[in-house]
C-alpha cells in the first residue's frame, strides 16, 4: 500500500481526491519500473562477487543452485521491464503488474536472506563478514531505488536481513551478537529513512499533480479570460461602429430639424405662433444636447477619445466660456464672472473645455438666484480652477452619487430640460482621462464648488478682459453660398436659413453640377458649406478642391459633417477648410459664416 500525505494546499476543487491518489500511485509504479534495469545489473553484479568469492569454501551445487535461482528471478524481472517498455502501464493491469513486481522483490530478498543459512561459513571470520557486507551493500543500494513503493521496501528489506540478525544473535558469543544488534539498528534504520523517502516522494508527487492541476485550470482560466477579452474588443468595436453609425444617422435629420426651425423662427409671426416656434427651437436644441450627452459618454466608455495634450493660454478657452454662456446666465438673470486667466497650461484644449462647459451648464441649471464664478489661480506648479455657484447646493448623501450617470437632484419625473444627468459623469471621466482630481464641495441651499488642477506652464501679462462678442446678426445680402450636401432635407433647411440671412444659395446633392450653376449666375461664390459624405467615390474636402481649382482658390469652405471620425477634423483643416460636427446651430453657423467672410457682427 502506498504512503500518501496531505498537503497544506487545498485543492479539491481542482483534482479530486480519488483521482490524486491514482495518479500518484501509477507515478510510483512507473518509478519503479523506470529504475528496475539498474536494480537487475546490480543485484547480479553482487551476486557474480558473491559466487566468485564463495566458489572454493562452499559446494558448487549450492552455489550452482542459489545462482539459477536468482538469475530466474531477476529473468522475470526484465520480462516484466520489456513488457513495460513496450505497453507501458495500462489502467486495467497496473495492480496486476505492482503484485508482480512486489512478488519478485520478495523473492530476491529471500535469497538473499538464504544465503546468511546455506552460506554460512563458521571457519572463517573473514567470509562471514564479507557475506554480511555484500547483502547489506545490496540491500541498502536498492533501498532508494525501490522506497517508493513501501510494499516491496518492505517485502525486500525484512526477508534479506532478518536471517543475518537472527543467525549473529543466536551465535552465542559476544562479537555475534554485538553484529547481529548492529545489523537489526541498520535494519530498522533502512525502514525508517525509506518510510520517510517514499513520504517525500509521495508529498512531491501530489505537489506536482496538484501544481499542474492549477497549471491547467489557470490555463483554461487565461483561455476564458482571453476569448472574453477578444468577445469585449469585437463587442467594444461593434458598439463603436454602432455608436458611429448612429452618430452619423441621427445627426443628420437633427441637423436639418435645427436648421427648418431656425429658419421657422425668423419669419414673421403672430404672438401665438412665435410662441409655438419657440417652443419647437427649443426642444430642438434639447434634444441635440440630449443626443450629444449620449454619444460623449458612449465614446468615452469605448476609448475612442484620446487626449492630446499642448500648450496654450487659458484665457483662450475663458473667452469662448465667456462667449458662451453669458447670454444663457442672463436669461435667467444670473451673474457671470469669469476673470481674466494670464496663464500658459498644459492640457488638452478642446476636452479642459468641455469640462468647464458641462460644469457652467450644470451650474446655471441648478442656480435659482446669484451668480456663478470660475476663478482660475496658481498653486505650486498648477492652476487651481473653480466652478462656484450660489445655487442650491447638493446634500451629503448625494454628493457620493453626484457623478452617476443619469443621476439628478431634483428631477424625478426625468424631464428633459434639466438633461439626462450625464453632465457631471462626462466631467468624472474627461477628469480621468487628462490625470485630473475633481474635488466638490458644497452646503445645501447655499451652493456648490468644483475643483481641480491644471498643469501650469507660465503665467503671462494679466490683460483686461475682453468684451463677450456680440451676437452675429450681419446681413448676407449680395452674398453667394453653395451648399451640397446628399440629404435633401439639410439642402432646404440650408437654404431657408441663408435665404432668410439674405443670401443667394446654390444647392446641389454630389458638386458635379455647381460649376455648371456657379457660370450661369455669372458670379463667384463667397462660401462653400460642403458635408463630408457626398455621394460616390469623393468626400466633400475632394469636392472642394475640384471646384477650387476650377474656379479660385481662396474660396472659403466649411466642412459640416455627422461623422465623428476621430482624425477628420484634422483633414479639413490640412486641406483649408473649417469643420463644424452636426447638428449645427443656426448661431453657430451664423459665428462662423461671419468670421470666414470678414463681416461686421454689429447689430
Amino acid at each position: 500500500m502506498l504512503e500518501t500525505t496531505p498537503t497544506d494546499i487545498s485543492t479539491a476543487a481542482v483534482i479530486p481526491e480519488h483521482e490524486l491518489r491514482t495518479r500518484v500511485f501509477t507515478e510510483l509504479v512507473n518509478m519503479l519500473y523506470r529504475q528496475l534495469p539498474l536494480s537487475i545489473i546490480g543485484t547480479m553484479v553482487v551476486a557474480i562477487i558473491m559466487m566468485a568469492a564463495l566458489w572454493r569454501h562452499l559446494p558448487v551445487d549450492w552455489l550452482v543452485l542459489w545462482m539459477c535461482l536468482m538469475s530466474a528471478n531477476q529473468a522475470s524481472r526484465l520480462y516484466l521491464y520489456l513488457r513495460f517498455r513496450a505497453n507501458g502501464l495500462q489502467k486495467r493491469s497496473i495492480r496486476w503488474r505492482t503484485r508482480a513486481w512486489t512478488t519478485g522483490a520478495v523473492i530476491s530478498g529471500v535469497l538473499w536472506g538464504s544465503t546468511a543459512v546455506f552460506f554460512y561459513t563458521p571457519e572463517s571470520a573473514i567470509l562471514q563478514a564479507m557475506l554480511v557486507v555484500l547483502v547489506l551493500g545490496s540491500t541498502s543500494a536498492a533501498m532508494p531505488l525501490i522506497a517508493s513503493h513501501t510494499a516491496t521496501l518492505n517485502g525486500f528489506l525484512i526477508p534479506a536481513l532478518t536471517p543475518f540478525i537472527g543467525r549473529h544473535l543466536l551465535g552465542g558469543d559476544t562479537a555475534h551478537v554485538a553484529l547481529g544488534l548492529i545489523l537489526l539498528a541498520v535494519t530498522l534504520a533502512l525502514l525508517w529513512f525509506g518510510r520517510n523517502y517514499n513520504r517525500l516522494i509521495v508529498a512531491s508527487l501530489r505537489n506536482r499533480y496538484e501544481n499542474e492541476a492549477l497549471a491547467n485550470q489557470f490555463a483554461r482560466q487565461n483561455v476564458d479570460l482571453e476569448q472574453a477579452r477578444v468577445a469585449a474588443e469585437l463587442a467594444n468595436r461593434s458598439k463603436t461602429q454602432f455608436f458611429a453609425a448612429a452618430s452619423h444617422d441621427l445627426r443628420q435629420p437633427l441637423h436639418a430639424m435645427g436648421l427648418f426651425a431656425s429658419a421657422l423662427a425668423q419669419k414673421e409671426h403672430t404672438p401665438e405662433n412665435a410662441k409655438l416656434v419657440s417652443s419647437i427651437n427649443g426642444s430642438v436644441h434639447a434634444l441635440e444636447a440630449l443626443f450629444n450627452e449620449l454619444l460623449d459618454i458612449s465614446k468615452l466608455d469605448s476609448g475612442v477619445i484620446k487626449p492630446t495634450a499642448t500648450s496654450f493660454p487659458l484665457d483662450e478657452v475663458f473667452d469662448r466660456l465667456r462667449a458662451g454662456f453669458v447670454a444663457e446666465a442672463s436669461a435667467k438673470n444670473l451673474k457671470l464672472s469669469i476673470p481674466a486667466a494670464p496663464y500658459r497650461v498644459s492640457s488638452d484644449p478642446v476636452l479642459l473645455e468641455r469640462i468647464l462647459r458641462n460644469l457652467i451648464s450644470n451650474a446655471i441649471r441648478y442656480t435659482p438666484t446669484g451668480e456663478i464664478t470660475i476663478a482660475a489661480t496658481p498653486a505650486g506648479e498648477a492652476v487651481h480652477i473653480e466652478v462656484c455657484d450660489t445655487g442650491i447646493g447638493i446634500q451629503e448623501h448625494d454628493q457620493k452619487r453626484i457623478f452617476e450617470e443619469f443621476f439628478q437632484i431634483g428631477n424625478p419625473g426625468r424631464t428633459s430640460k434639466k438633461g439626462l444627468g450625464l453632465g457631471l459623469s462626462i466631467v468624472q471621466r474627461l477628469c480621468v482621462l487628462l490625470g485630473y482630481s475633481i474635488h466638490l464641495t458644497s452646503e445645501y441651499g447655499k451652493g456648490t464648488t468644483f475643483s481641480f488642477e491644471v498643469p501650469l506652464r507660465e503665467t503671462l501679462p494679466r490683460n483686461d478682459i475682453p468684451p463677450p462678442p456680440a451676437t452675429a446678426s450681419s446681413d448676407l445680402t449680395g452674398k453667394l453660398v453653395v451648399v451640397i450636401d446628399d440629404e435633401t432635407a439639410i439642402i432646404e433647411g440650408m437654404e431657408a436659413l441663408l435665404s432668410g440671412w439674405g443670401a443667394t444659395v446654390i444647392t446641389s446633392t454630389t458638386g458635379d453640377d455647381v460649376i455648371a450653376a456657379v457660370h450661369a449666375a455669372e458670379t463667384m461664390p463667397d462660401l462653400l458649406i460642403v458635408d463630408y459624405r457626398v455621394g460616390g467615390a469623393d468626400s466633400g474636402i475632394d469636392v472642394v478642391h475640384r471646384i477650387r481649382q476650377e474656379l479660385d482658390p481662396e474660396i472659403p469652405a466649411i466642412l459640416v459633417t455627422g461623422s465623428t471620425t476621430p482624425d477628420l477634423a484634422a483633414q479639413a483643416r490640412a486641406a483649408g477648410l473649417d469643420f463644424l460636427l452636426k447638428p449645427v446651430t443656426a448661431e453657430a453657423m451664423r459665428e462662423r459664416i461671419n468670421r470666414l467672410l470678414k463681416l461686421d457682427m454689429s447689430e
